[in-house]
């Protein structure tokens, strides 16, 4: 085949499957032509752009999310950023960050100002944990793990709390770590807890992006993501704001401070340091640590043994005011802590 038929017919085929249209050949000193010849990418009718910032997690994300766009917001008498979240659907957080205003400043809204409201998420098709998992992009271990530090009994992977109770906190609990609110009911199946986990999840981090910007909490570790779930499902998402300089190391990358930081150890309720608190603490450094692939600095395994020393104290201190035995609690405290920490942890035994 001549070499100018060979050469078009190279070029169709090319175009027609990649989009790219091969260039002339450029030639070298010699005057012949090279192999290796430029490329041009131009735009194909019957190409399927695969080029969108769009990763495999997100797309599976998609099949158990819902997403609605929402107008733009006129502020009438009588508006607060609570009642405008609630109207919508979404989390107060998201509208500040939306419209770069804090707490404070959002106070001085006057009538007529518009907002932008961020699109309103809902789960869909929650049937199960690993659903649960891949609604959030994290991993079934994670969600795993995290039924069971919010389990205040031994349940089994496989059983939920599928009636009401209160948690060692005396607050009304339901399913995985669900505070029951007014009206809300107080029997639910197993699907319709792990549902419910999901949108509780959805909410929280939708105030965690809202705190550090959606963009900067896309560029975190996943271990650093589903650490912070966890804190945040357990402490609420005000917490980032209370720890000193939390905010601050999330923001700029500096992760190994970051998790020096999850050391907050009281109760919303009674503000009184737990025990429990301290085990929570331990294994969401646990979960950031996987970051680092085995190589923990040293600086968060002391962290964690400093959070385990105070919660043995606790501890002791919790079962000589409730009348437990302390050695037997110890041996199940202890065995929690080593499925955390493995033997970076200097136990206790008596």
């Amino acid at each position: 085949m001549p070499d100018g038929i060979l050469t078009k017919f190279i070029n169709a085929i090319t175009e027609f499957f990649t989009g790219k249209t091969e260039q002339p050949a450029k030639t070298n000193r010699n005057g012949k032509a090279s192999i290796f010849k430029g490329t041009k990418h131009t735009k194909n009718p019957h190409e399927i752009s695969m080029m969108n910032d769009i990763s495999d997690t997100q797309i599976t994300r998609n099949n158990y999310i819902a997403y609605r766009k929402n107008p733009k917001y006129v502020l009438k008498e009588g508006d607060t950023i609570s009642v405008i979240a609630k109207k919508f659907g979404v989390e107060e957080q998201s509208i500040l960050y939306a419209n770069s205003l804090t707490k404070k400043t959002a106070k001085n809204l006057k009538i007529g100002q518009i907002l932008k409201i961020p699109p309103t998420k809902t789960v869909k098709n929650i049937r199960n944990l690993n659903d649960v998992a891949k609604s959030m992009g994290v991993s079934a271990d994670f969600i795993a793990k995290l039924k069971k530090a919010e389990d205040s009994a031994n349940l089994k992977p496989n059983q939920f709390h599928n009636t009401a109770y209160k948690d060692d906190a005396g607050v009304l609990t339901i399913g995985i770590g669900h505070v029951v609110k007014k009206g809300e009911p107080q029997k639910l199946s197993n699907a319709q807890i792990c549902s419910l986990l999901a949108k509780d999840l959805l909410k929280v981090e939708e105030n965690i992006e809202g705190i550090i910007g959606p963009a900067k909490y896309k560029r975190l570790p996943q271990p650093m993501k589903e650490a912070l779930l966890s804190l945040t499902f357990n402490k609420g998402t005000d917490i980032l704001n209370k720890i000193p300089g939390l905010t601050y190391t999330l923001k700029v990358g500096k992760y190994e401070a970051a998790i020096n930081k999850f050391s907050f150890n009281k109760s919303t309720t009674t503000g009184l340091e737990m025990s429990g608190l301290n085990k929570r603490r331990i294994f969401e450094i646990s979960i950031a640590c996987k970051m680092y692939k085995g190589k923990i600095p040293q600086s968060n395994i002391n962290t964690a043994q400093q959070l385990y020393n105070r919660g043995v104290q606790l501890l002791r201190a919790e079962c000589k005011k409730s009348g437990h035995r302390f050695e037997n609690l110890l041996v199940g405290y202890n065995n929690d802590v080593k499925s955390y920490m493995g033997n970076h942890i200097k136990l206790i035994t008596k």
